[in-house]
């Protein structure tokens, strides 16, 4: 697939069929994560690769409680229309055939820099699964819970030194998923030239 055309269709992608998506595709996506660039080339990331149905459930049940203690938090547990579907995400995230973890070690600096190394990671391995026609999604709601995230670090083993940046689902698009037609603002509203608020001539 062409490089634009995977960044222009890529989007967010929510349910997934439970088909298995092979141990040669995600050693694909998780080989374009490692070539992303990182500050000093450090390369602090890890990547934890959770496949097996009884440990991907208890994730997704931790995932909802995040999810479910966030929305209660913001006063809008009962979610509108706009939320929706990150609220049935959160219900059915356990489902998707491969979960993966996303870390980075703490000793790397500020967090500034160490968002610098493991977001292109991630954009990496979500870029190369659309360049697989696999769906994905970044989210990071069970790590911004501490209970939660204690939780999630308990049942996977993650060490003390490291910090679980992201989880990312992996998979063959559901029932109505569809890959591009993401709305996006303008780039207009979005891009100045020179100075704030300067448009191009």
């Amino acid at each position: 697939m062409d490089l634009f055309d995977a960044m222009y269709t890529q989007r967010a992608i929510r349910w997934y069929e439970p088909d298995p998506v092979s141990d040669e595709d995600i050693r694909k996506i998780l080989t374009a994560a490692i070539h992303a660039p990182s500050g000093g080339n450090r390369q602090p990331w890890h990547f934890l690769v959770v496949r097996g149905a009884e440990l991907r459930q208890k994730l997704g049940e931790l995932y909802l409680g995040a999810t479910q203690n966030n929305r209660t938090q913001g006063g809008h547990f009962e979610t509108p229309t706009y939320l929706r579907s990150g609220y049935d995400f959160a219900q059915h995230i356990g489902e998707a055939p491969v979960l993966i973890v996303a870390c980075i070690e703490t000793g790397t600096g500020d967090p500034f820099r160490r968002g610098a190394s493991i977001y292109p990671a991630i954009q990496n391995l979500m870029l190369a699964a659309r360049g697989l026609d696999l769906g994905s999604c970044y989210t990071g709601n069970i790590f911004g819970v501490p209970e939660y995230d204690q939780a999630t670090r308990k049942l996977l083993g993650i060490p003390d030194d490291v910090i679980a940046a992201g989880l990312i689902p992996i998979g063959h698009l559901g029932p109505g998923e569809h890959f591009g037609g993401a709305m996006r603002k303008p780039l207009e509203e979005v891009v100045s030239y020179e100075q704030w608020g300067q448009r191009a001539g």
